[in-house]
């Protein structure tokens, strides 16, 4: 019994000794001075944009799969509802604001959907360089049937979700749409760079179950001696 518990000490000993050494095989540090906030448990299917992204790219396309009947595809159908819950026209930088879709995309969307009755464009007359976009009495009407349809969808995304936890989670993602104001100053900056190949290689190690060269020669060479 002695022996035994003896061994089980010096196995557990043996694990502790080893979790350091299996941890830095997993790391993936770009360097200190090269990039903040280094993660070594970072992993990418349970990253937080990789989540965000995974949720909002299925929902879209389960949406997508019925507006597509009305020939919109989910651009379309943002800047809709934009318009929709604005009530009032809106400039084309308002719009980007909003529906997160970028400038020179929203001028072919706008466009598209005034050639099919959904929306005009007028430039106001006090201020003949900005363009405003409206709603029709088509778009408003095809938007007032749509958006029952996208909060089912919350609706049902959230169905394990009490009111509270719904409302949190809302507010949440709002505060960490705020939060990557720094992630663009930093970009902007240069701050963040991707580090050199050999900076990479002494932070991350050798990958597991690989030995470096050294090790494979020297050990060729003790058998052929």
């Amino acid at each position: 019994m002695r022996i035994h518990n003896l061994s089980m000490e010096m196995l557990q000993m043996h694990m502790i000794e080893m979790q350091p050494l299996q941890m830095d095989r997993c790391m993936i540090l770009p360097g200190k001075d090269l990039l903040p906030g280094n993660n070594a448990m970072y992993q990418f299917s349970n990253s937080l944009p990789y989540l965000l992204a995974r949720l909002g790219v299925r929902m879209g396309d389960l949406f997508t799969r019925v507006i597509r009947k009305e020939k919109l595809t989910l651009p379309m159908y943002r800047v809709l509802a934009t318009l929709m819950e604005e009530r009032r026209p809106l400039r084309l930088g308002e719009i980007v604001t909003r529906t997160s879709v970028d400038q020179s995309t929203l001028s072919r969307l706008v466009a598209e959907m005034e050639r099919t009755g959904l929306l005009t464009r007028e430039r106001p007359k006090d201020n003949q360089r900005s363009l405003q976009v409206s709603l029709t009495p088509h778009g408003a009407e095809l938007a007032s049937r749509l958006m029952p349809i996208a909060a089912y969808y919350g609706e049902v995304a959230a169905d394990s979700l009490s009111a509270s936890e719904t409302a949190a989670l809302k507010k949440t993602l709002v505060q960490l749409y705020d939060n990557l104001d720094r992630l663009e100053r930093e970009v902007e900056s240069g701050m963040i760079q991707i580090p050199p190949a050999q900076a990479a290689k002494d932070s991350a190690g050798e990958p597991p179950g690989v030995r470096p060269k050294e090790k494979r020669k020297d050990k060729t060479s003790a058998k052929r001696g």
